[in-house]
């Protein structure tokens, strides 16, 4: 009698969403590694060059990005970055290797310790949301989640 091949289940690692963490600081991505890597697939960019790459290539799968305003070494910082996503950076504002980089709603959240002064800012870059720096990561989930209803709701 021939044994029945179980069908496999798909990688735990592969059902969790993908997540684009824009984040200069060590300690801060470590943090957040630990808080959310069990929910969500990280990915991380150091700087705007790495940010675009990782845009570029992952856009269709990303879930939401978690961006840093201030961005040290960076020619685009976090709000920056949000207009380009949105295709509300001018032209001649998009350094070379931020060309290919596609217009997209991907829901972006601010992660900030200066959300007072850069509020109008974000919003107007085309932000999602503001998180203040120490991110509560239990609130951020919360707001993800009712997020994602929302969104589903809205169909």
């Amino acid at each position: 009698m021939k044994k029945l091949e179980q069908p496999k289940k798909p990688d735990a690692t592969q059902q969790r969403r993908l997540v684009l963490y824009v984040e200069d600081n060590d300690d801060n991505w470590s943090v957040a590694e630990l808080r959310l890597s069990s929910v969500y697939r990280l990915l991380r960019a150091k700087n705007d060059r790495e940010a675009c790459t990782l845009l570029a290539n992952h856009a269709a799968e990303l879930y939401f990005v978690l961006m840093d305003v201030e961005l040290q070494g960076s020619r685009l910082d976090g709000i920056a970055l949000t207009k380009l996503l949105r295709g509300r950076l001018p032209a001649d504002e998009i350094p070379e290797y931020a060309r290919h980089v596609q217009v997209s709603n991907i829901p972006v959240i601010f992660v900030t310790a200066y959300h007072a002064a850069f509020g109008p800012a974000m919003q107007a870059a085309g932000g999602t949301l503001v998180v203040p720096k120490p991110v509560e990561f239990r609130q951020l989930i919360r707001a993800l989640t009712s997020m994602h209803l929302s969104a589903i709701n809205d169909k």
